[in-house]
């Protein structure tokens, strides 16, 4: 492949029994149906991708025994497609199986849509490393580039695959609906990525056909990039016995660590972030009075204070396992009225505890 140069005559195409990597049948047919659906607004990006991605986890499991069932899990789709993955998978399998483009179990995969069931059209042979390309691309301009030039330029006859055609830019962007610049310049990446070999013709073929191409069949991808060192670290000393005289006097031992062997320190409390034991202490609850009264819930009032210690009382006592989450609410909108009376008397006795213990550090917290 690497000879060619000039499309001329019939003796430019590649022939190979399978592309590097093996391949998997997508219809002609069935690419235009899911297509046509992103065109609508039904169907997104995301959709489509793992509607491709589907395609390369049948492939994995071509050459599975028959005596042994296979499993299909959104982890491994997940692991395709890339991203946050989670609801948005299968949110994309929900539109997917509504309009009848595919059908996902565990044990079964169908990806041939329902309305080209009957006439599903040429098999178009997409080598696996296109299509775990394309289920982590992002750009649509860039799948359709793809898909585009694969339906033009790829063929499977006489049990072997057949690289190369003709393709106009236009052509692309006017049956996938995407821009011609953009075409263009997915095109272009795509002869830097390796995949493509573009080839000269005369001036009268390009003008009725488009450009030759060709679609390199021993395509297997970028490989993962190395791991990386770390350089953040300085080297360590070449004598370190010399940095200093080794004494321990007048050394202060070092704080005990924890159960675990670290030592653990709490951090300030936080009114975005409230835990129960800023509910249950309370000097951190006082702390998150002076946040909630810098925001303007809350005035520098003793009815005020006693209010706040009551919702933490409160949510303490009613909630199982957002009472976090209850006292912002109830600090936030100031609904006061579902305390008890036993709240406020826990809320008092937090109050006059604080007040005994240390009463100028009570007023400096709560009324600065």
């Amino acid at each position: 492949m690497e000879t060619l140069a000039h499309a001329r005559g019939r003796d430019w195409h590649v022939e190979s029994r399978k592309p590097r990597g093996g391949f998997c049948f997508i219809h002609e047919n069935s690419i235009h149906a899911v297509w046509s659906y992103l065109r609508l607004g039904e169907l997104e990006l995301r959709d489509i991708r793992v509607w491709l991605a589907c395609h390369e986890m049948q492939a994995r499991r071509c050459t599975l025994d028959q005596s042994r069932k296979p499993c299909f899990t959104h982890d491994e789709l997940h692991a395709l497609i890339g991203g946050t993955g989670g609801e948005h998978v299968r949110r994309s399998l929900r539109r997917l199986t509504t309009l009848g483009l595919l059908q996902f179990d565990a044990d079964r995969i169908n990806t041939t849509p329902f309305e080209v069931t009957e006439d599903p059209g040429r098999p178009v042979p997409v080598p696996r490393p296109v299509l775990r390309l394309l289920a982590k691309s992002r750009g649509r301009a860039f799948i359709a580039t793809v898909l585009g030039h694969l339906l033009r330029c790829l063929y499977y006859t006489r049990g072997v695959c057949r690289s190369g055609g003709w393709c106009k830019a236009s052509w692309v962007a006017e049956v996938f609906g995407v821009a011609l610049r953009a075409v263009k310049d997915a095109r272009s990446r795509l002869v830097g990525l390796g995949l493509f070999r573009m080839l000269r013709a005369d001036q009268l073929r390009l003008n009725r056909f488009g450009s030759p191409l060709v679609v390199c069949l021993q395509w297997a991808g970028g490989s993962a990039p190395r791991k990386a060192f770390p350089t953040t670290e300085s080297a360590p000393p070449k004598k370190h016995k010399e940095l200093s005289y080794r004494r321990d006097d007048h050394q202060k031992p070092a704080r005990a660590a924890g159960p675990a062997g670290a030592r653990l320190r709490a951090k300030a409390p936080d009114l975005n972030d409230v835990t129960e034991a800023d509910l249950k202490d309370p000097w951190r609850l006082a702390a998150l009075f002076k946040q909630a009264r810098q925001r303007g819930w809350v005035t520098r009032c003793h009815a005020d204070i006693l209010a706040v210690f009551t919702a933490a009382a409160h949510s303490l006592r009613v909630a199982t396992r957002t009472a976090p989450a209850l006292f912002y609410w109830t600090v936030s909108g100031q609904a006061w009225q579902y305390a008890s009376c036993d709240d406020e008397d826990v809320a008092r006795a937090q109050l006059a505890m604080l007040l005994h213990n240390d009463p100028n550090r009570w007023r400096s917290q709560l009324c600065p």
